[in-house]
């Protein structure tokens, strides 16, 4: 077997143990040194970021969904400049194997001037459309440090274009994946390897290409400026420093978790597809906080299925790390000393660790399950903690994945997945404010949404509204941040074929805090066969720019198609009308303690709708003015509060009842035996 053992890649994930001679270049290091130049490392690769994106040319790529890290001679990552923080964990493994099994093979080896291609995800690649590329850093002929860089490419030659089939069922429909292989040799491309990978993208060559030399470019500027740090300071001083970096990383992490209460936190999500069919699953999470380490066990996870929603344990492991350090560990060094102190233990055979054959390309959507079950047990364990401010409901974690495929009004063809309605997520509701509209991607918070403008320029459609999605958020004390709403249709060209991949059409994996509501489901929409040109031609322009009012009203003719939020590949002709929406962010707290103003700054700007205002915050209003009615508001809320203590139950008898019940067998098949989530039967791929 060829492939890494996926315990041993867990292994790879700490660091290496350092050598003597480490330790004594870490002497050297004056604590204002320390500070200058872990700074200038910090600098280095916000340059070469910038290097990647602005020489990028895929919608995700430019839009920051990247990263860039620099590791030790022995593979460890001691900075980062990252719009997602997966990659620090991706970008480790497939250096850690290049130096264990490569660099000594006298068939292989690693020489100045080679660079490294990965995406396969049994070598620790997140899934195939994530490719990094990886450079080695040689000082006077010895090895030094490395470079890596990441961004998501929506080519792989795949059974449906993007690199995320939704209809997948092994790895062996998910198209190119590369172990990691030398693709250039004394800075230069290898012209036949080149050629190769191309041909896996030639629904989109041009972007597979660019994107691909943006990597290399971006690699290629952190080896030059760390050559020049090491001319000037001398290799010693940097061997140092990146060990000091590690060492007080793993220290400062330690001391932080042992300010927290010791105790064992749980929280449980469900999902509602595998990517493939709609079905109930189960993803569970056990965090144990112990002294100065945490274990988290995912033991009750759903068993692997059919579908292509599987992450490897690694994989998991990254979207942890969007969320440790991203905000309880969001001051302390991104290296991967910051997460020595964390244990991860996944079950083999379930969802979180399926076998080797199994489709991931789809990863990161069973990946947004942790990222709503980290917030849910870290809310609770740092609520009393001086991390308090940081307590946030979940961000949305949809991933709102929108493919388009075929000939540009350039004549070029092109396959892209569009950031506009992935980097628009609303942030969770906080322990002391609202979530942010719009807030981001939630596997790359720092993401932009791109302007109509650019996307109009480089793709063949019209974009006929971007905007916020009315009572997208989750309800509470504190609401969650908004997500978008998203409306495209083909102009340019007679058809265009689209792909979803997604969650959220039957319940939402994020869940309120403290009494929170999650965010509202998500369906998907197109609208056929419109007479919107027709409209345009006789200059009549009076046509709603919401999707909610559209599909109310329906002032356009055509045939509205009301699906699943994912989609496989399908066509859309000039006429059809395409609609994405982002999901908003969790809610924090109890709806009915929300300030009643607040509910009518919401409506009057057009947040919420007056079924949500009266229904769910239980605010009485005047509907023509919106006029606050403060004493009718608080009369109608202490019926509310009433109506709910009539129907408690003491909660002894509330389990007796809870226990009888089960959901229909009919959504069980991908769950496991009920209520334990067991494997119920076998998965064959062929």
């Amino acid at each position: 077997m060829s492939h890494v053992d996926q315990q041993e890649l867990l292994n790879w994930l700490k660091p290496e143990k350092p050598s003597e001679y480490e330790l004594d270049c870490t002497k050297k290091i004056g604590a204002v040194d320390y500070v200058i130049y872990g700074e200038k490392l910090k600098l280095i690769l916000t340059e070469a970021m910038n290097v990647l994106i602005n020489c990028g040319v895929s919608d995700t790529t430019m839009s920051g969904d990247v990263g860039v890290v620099l590791c030790t001679a022995e593979g460890d990552a001691v900075s980062c400049n990252l719009g997602s923080f997966m990659h620090l964990v991706s970008s480790v493994l497939p250096i850690k194997h290049i130096i264990r099994r490569l660099k000594n093979d006298p068939s292989v080896g690693v020489r100045e001037g080679d660079f490294f291609f990965c995406n396969d995800p049994l070598y620790g690649s997140v899934h195939n459309s994530d490719q990094i590329i990886m450079m080695p850093i040689f000082h006077d002929g010895n090895l030094l440090a490395w470079a890596a860089a990441t961004a998501h490419t929506s080519e792989t030659g795949a059974t449906e274009p993007g690199g995320m089939p939704v209809r997948a069922r092994s790895r062996h429909d998910e198209g190119m994946h590369f172990s990691p292989i030398r693709i250039g040799e004394r800075y230069k491309f290898r012209s036949d390897l080149l050629n190769m990978m191309e041909n896996f993208a030639l629904r989109s060559p041009r972007t597979f290409i660019i994107d691909l030399r943006a990597r290399v470019s971006c690699c290629d500027r952190v080896r030059l400026r760390i050559n020049e740090l090491g001319h000037k300071k001398g290799p010693d001083f940097l061997i140092g420093l990146f060990r000091l970096i590690l060492m007080n990383a793993e220290s400062s992490a330690r001391e932080r978790i042992r300010g927290w209460n010791d105790g064992i936190y749980r929280a449980v999500v469900f999902t509602d597809s595998i990517g493939l069919k709609e079905g109930l699953q189960r993803v569970a999470l056990t965090l144990t906080k112990s002294e100065d380490s945490l274990s988290f066990d995912f033991t009750g996870t759903s068993p692997e299925h059919e579908g292509s929603y599987h992450a490897f344990p690694h994989t998991a492991v990254a979207h942890a790390a969007i969320y440790l350090l991203g905000w309880p560990f969001h001051d302390l060094p991104h290296c991967t000393g910051t997460l020595a102190p964390c244990e991860f233990i996944f079950p083999p055979g379930t969802v979180l660790s399926p076998r080797e054959e199994a489709a991931s390309s789809n990863s990161v959507m069973i990946g947004s399950a942790i990222m709503s079950l980290l917030p849910q047990c870290f809310s609770r364990l740092m609520f009393d903690s001086p991390q308090q401010e940081l307590v946030s409901a979940p961000m949305g974690n949809t991933g709102s994945g929108c493919v388009i495929s075929g000939l540009t009004q350039w004549g070029l063809p092109v396959t892209d997945m569009l950031a506009y309605p992935l980097n628009t997520e609303g942030g969770g509701g906080r322990v002391n404010c609202d979530g942010v509209d719009a807030m981001g991607f939630p596997w790359c918070p720092a993401g932009k949404a791109p302007n109509v403008e650019d996307e109009e320029n480089n793709y063949p459609f019209i974009c006929l509204f971007q905007k916020y999605a009315r009572d997208s958020c989750g309800h509470g004390l504190y609401r969650g941040g908004l997500g978008a709403q998203f409306a495209i249709m083909p102009l340019l060209v007679d058809h265009l074929t689209q792909m979803s991949h997604a969650m959220n059409s039957r319940r939402h994996t994020a869940q309120g805090l403290f009494g929170g509501y999650p965010p509202r489901v998500i369906p998907g929409i197109i609208i056929r066969n419109t007479n919107l040109l027709e409209h345009w031609a006789s200059c009549d322009i009076d046509i709603t720019d919401d999707i909610h009012d559209l599909i109310i009203r329906r002032t356009l003719a055509g045939e509205y198609c009301f699906t699943a939020h994912f989609r496989p590949t399908e066509l859309l002709h000039k006429g059809d009308i395409f609609i994405e929406f982002s999901s908003g962010g969790a809610g924090y707290g109890d709806v009915i303690e929300r300030d009643p103003e607040g509910v009518i700054a919401d409506l009057c700007n057009g947040q919420i709708s007056s079924w949500v205002a009266e229904h769910v915050y239980g605010i009485v209003f005047d509907p023509d003015t919106l006029v606050l009615d403060l004493n009718k508001s608080k009369s109608r809320r202490e019926a509310m509060r009433a109506e709910r203590c009539l129907k408690s139950l003491p909660y002894r008898q509330f389990l007796e009842s809870w226990l009888k019940l089960k959901p229909p067998d009919e959504i069980l098949k991908y769950y496991g035996t009920w209520p334990d989530a067991q494997p119920n039967r076998n998965i064959f791929r062929f």
